[in-house]
């Protein structure tokens, strides 16, 4: 009688294990449409930035830093899954020290934007909105560092030949007067083609 009732939970067992089995193969819908589907057209303005990148930022005196210095690091700039985002590895050293962070963004249908997040070894992760004009863009953010509200503008612009991006990041403490504090230049790192 046991070995009827194993038997029986057996026969029972593996009709639905090959149920499930099959249902979990089946192609969803939804997930062969999105894993065909192409990404928004507005992707097309991040795509000049892909690449590697050498980065120099040179602190100016100001609130954050009460000296000037220099960092130097490399940004690395790929597609993300699909082309729906882009993914930034960033590292540096100097002045600031060692940061390593790393950014996605992408174009959100609904708000009508793009949206970053943007996540380091510094100062955890942030939430930001960018506004793309031709080879310009501008990001803001708010923060808090030491007790104090901070209104961040990043203004950035693209050489027309794809090949510099120059970068000034500026700081308000407090509802205060804006102040730049930081100045990055971006160069293209040029890949040699391979001979045939």
């Amino acid at each position: 009688m046991k070995k009827s009732i194993a038997f029986i939970c057996v026969l029972s067992v593996v009709p639905c294990m090959a149920a499930v089995g099959r249902a979990s193969a089946a192609p969803d819908a939804k997930a062969l449409q999105a894993a065909t589907s192409t990404p928004p057209s507005e992707m097309s303005a991040l795509y000049p930035r892909i690449g590697k990148w050498n980065v120099t930022l040179r602190t100016v005196p100001g609130r954050s830093s009460t000296k000037a210095g220099v960092d130097h690091g490399v940004m690395t700039i790929t597609k993300g899954p699909g082309g729906f985002s882009v993914v930034q590895d960033f590292w540096s050293r100097g002045t600031s020290g060692h940061v390593v962070g790393q950014s996605y963004t992408w174009w959100d249908p609904r708000a009508k934007s793009y949206k970053s997040v943007w996540c380091d070894n510094m100062q955890g992760c942030t939430e930001f909105t960018t506004v793309i004009a031709g080879n310009a863009w501008t990001v803001e953010l708010d923060s808090e560092a030491g007790g104090d509200k901070v209104h961040t503008i990043i203004h950035a612009t693209m050489s027309a030949d794809h090949n510099a991006i120059h970068e000034e990041t500026a700081n308000s403490y407090n509802d205060g007067p804006s102040q730049t504090e930081t100045v990055s230049e971006y160069k293209r790192i040029m890949v040699a083609a391979k001979p045939d």
